[in-house]
């Protein structure tokens, strides 16, 4: 015998709770296999599943998309803070620093860029270097440029913004990800216990007419594999049949 399967995605059961509502609409007369009191819950469940569903596709869209904001800005801060480093390692290569490099606690490195690899390691190193330009130009040191510490600074408070804004997009996305899965067990709960009531209310003796009549409510049925190629075989038989004939 075929098993009923119940939804496995948010559209499957965003069909199935549409599909039961439009049966209980089509309704001319013959009595429904759903009790009034489940077409209220199948409206209120359908709304909440279909509401939360389209906030939470929309807060992934929105943290989609804005993310390439967040790693063009991030690229750019990285390019200007490894760029710095260097024209720093290149000045006090040629004697121009004089220990200058002490501001920036940079002497470890030995001339190579520190990593730059993370969100915190750009904005840390970017911090570094704007708070140790601006205190050696106060004591008596000339300003770097190309790129100056302005254009630098420029590009970390824009990366450092746009870490924020994505953050939040992240918590927005996660928020709506916790709802939806509430939501999808609550559902996937109604589903199962409104599928049992339709199937118990259609008193109809042939399983398969019954079945169908419950494919019309939105039931879904899977044959398994053996099954199949049975059904499959029958199919074939009764064309044969009827081309002979």
């Amino acid at each position: 015998m075929p098993y009923r399967r119940l939804p496995t995605t948010d559209r499957a059961r965003l069909r199935a709770l549409k599909a039961a509502i439009k049966k209980t609409e089509q309704r001319s007369g013959n009595k429904l296999a759903i009790s009034n009191s489940s077409i209220e819950e199948l409206q209120l469940v359908k709304t909440k599943f279909s509401n939360t569903l389209t906030q939470y596709e929309l807060d992934v869209k929105i943290q989609s998309e804005r993310n390439r904001n967040y790693k063009s800005a991030m690229e750019s801060a990285r390019m200007y803070v490894s760029h710095f480093i260097q024209v720093l390692f290149l000045s006090s290569e040629r004697g121009e620093m004089n220990g200058g490099l002490k501001f920036y606690g940079l002497e470890e490195f030995n001339g190579k860029v520190p990593p730059l690899n993370s969100e915190q390691e750009i904005l840390s190193w970017g911090e570094k270097i704007v708070n140790g330009e601006q205190k050696r130009i106060q004591n008596g040191g000339s300003a770097i440029y190309n790129p100056s510490i302005a254009l630098v600074k420029i590009k970390v408070e824009a990366f450092k913004d746009a870490s924020i804004f994505q953050k939040n997009l992240r918590r927005n996305t996660s928020r709506s990800f916790d709802k939806m899965r509430a939501v999808r067990k609550t559902t996937n709960e109604f589903i199962s216990r409104l599928w049992n009531e339709i199937e118990n209310n259609i008193s109809v003796e042939d399983a398969k007419i019954k079945r169908q009549m419950a494919e019309e409510y939105g039931i879904i049925y899977v044959f398994r594999r053996n099954e199949k190629k049975h059904l499959d075989s029958k199919i074939l038989q009764r064309d044969l049949l009827f081309e002979f004939n």
